[in-house]
């Protein structure tokens, strides 16, 4: 064999074999295509929009004037009603409290920051009180999740609901009331015009689907105090009165403060405790239960994190399109940051408390605050508290009526259900019970 042969043959033999590693990589490919396709046909993209409605107003405190009653056949003495309460006028948000005028280089560093989407990625994720399958919707939670190429971070910016803002061509109102008056659309236009940040696609998950998600994930750890155990199973009763489920107790939880392993409607009685605290404090709650959820999905090898996927995905409901799913998927595994970073809108020292048009709210320095947010999305760097998969601890019995019991049947009510190793008979009165431990004993 001559050495042109020999080298023609050594050609041939490189040829077949980039052949057959190009056939393998579009194998590969179409694969992973197939898979990816799989995943992306089971989100979910409402085709009616959510209808919210708005929030109740405080009216506890307020006096109705009574409706007038048919004259009766003999004329009592002259009624005078009650006048009703003279309204509040409705003030500028200026007036109400301090706004600070950003300078030009602060607005050319906004603008700046909103045309850098090679970097930045926003949805707005959204929790909604869902009670109906198309309408009566509460937009509840709301967070704008980043995904920050340029620093290799990811974020999540909590916006409280009760913040007055200016609502485009509504005037003012709580930030939530932009869901009831023009849906997800206006909340995103009214998040957009007051914290200057571009957005336009959203993720919305509502109490059920939220449950869900949760005990698909098998659950999630974190830490509680005694009085969230407690506050967080008065939620968890609300929640199973709001679903007509029988037996109130359905999901309370019983645990020593510490490490607690939460189901789906644990984790969201959890997640909605706020009386004992704040609303501040509520948006901490929430950011703990998501990032016990990315460090479990993080924990998952790549078999199990695709069928969690598979599972979550018709949960959740989003305007976003295939292609730019797949690019934050991308974007996110560029990132690959350890945990997640936190911020609340608004800020310490830039908001008060008080009572607007007959229901309260948070009056804030909205330029301030928008800029203060600017500069956490876009220019913190700061590193992330790693994601953690915490180790439960043990469970305590059950402390209340077996399932077939009921309240009515119960002269002790709630605080008789709660004495532990007691169950109640009807027509029975009911034993003293031992006085509470507090938090501090119990460590």
């Amino acid at each position: 064999m001559t050495k042109q042969d020999e080298n023609k043959k050594k050609i041939n033999l490189a040829a077949r074999i980039a052949i057959i590693a190009g056939i393998v990589v579009l194998v590969i490919a179409g694969c992973l295509a197939a898979l990816g396709l799989g995943l992306l046909g089971r989100i979910t993209r409402p085709d009616i929009p959510a209808v919210f409605e708005e929030d109740e107003p405080d009216t506890e405190d307020l006096e109705e004037t009574p409706a007038p009653t048919a004259a009766p056949d003999s004329m009592p003495a002259p009624f005078t009603p009650s006048p009703a309460p003279t309204p509040e006028p409705i003030l500028p948000l200026a007036e109400l409290y301090p706004q600070t005028k950003l300078t030009q280089e602060q607005y050319d560093a906004i603008d700046a920051h909103n045309e850098d989407s090679q970097n930045f990625s926003h949805v707005l994720l959204l929790g909604v009180d869902r009670r109906g399958k198309s309408g009566n919707s509460r937009a509840d939670t709301m967070m704008i999740a980043t995904i920050d190429k340029k620093n290799g971070r990811l974020k999540l910016t909590s916006i409280l609901r009760d913040l007055l803002v200016e609502i485009p061509g509504e005037g003012e109102g709580k930030l939530n009331s932009a869901a009831a008056k023009g849906g997800v659309d206006l909340l995103m236009k009214t998040i957009s015009h007051n914290l200057h940040i571009k957005l336009e696609r959203y993720i919305l998950v509502d109490f059920r689907m939220f449950e869900n998600v949760i005990d698909k994930m098998g659950g999630v750890t974190v830490k509680m105090t005694a009085s969230e155990i407690s506050a967080a199973n008065d939620c968890i009763a609300g929640l199973n009165k709001q679903w007509n489920v029988p037996y109130l107790w359905d999901g309370f939880i019983f645990a020593n403060p510490g490490n607690v392993k939460l189901t789906g409607k644990q984790a969201l009685g959890f997640a909605r405790v706020r009386h004992i605290d704040s609303d501040f404090k509520r948006t901490d709650r929430q950011f703990e239960i998501l990032q016990a959820v990315y460090a479990k999905f993080l924990k998952k090898s790549v078999t199990q994190q695709y069928e969690l996927l598979y599972d979550l995905l018709p949960l959740v409901e989003t305007n976003l399109t295939n292609g730019e799913i797949v690019q934050l998927a991308l974007n996110a595994l560029a990132v690959n940051a350890p945990g997640i970073l936190h911020y609340t809108v608004p800020a310490p020292g830039m908001y008060k408390s008080a009572s607007y048009d007959r229901s309260s709210v948070l009056l804030s320095d909205l330029s301030a605050n928008a800029w203060a947010a600017h500069t956490f999305i876009f220019e913190s760097a700061e590193e992330p508290k790693e994601a953690k998969v915490l180790s439960p601890g043990e469970s305590l019995p059950p402390r209340t009526p077996s399932p077939s019991m009921t309240p009515e049947l119960t002269p002790g009510g709630w605080p008789w259900f709660e004495t532990p190793g007691i169950f109640p008979t009807p027509g029975q009165t009911p034993p003293a019970r031992e006085p509470e431990p507090t938090e501090s004993s119990l460590f």
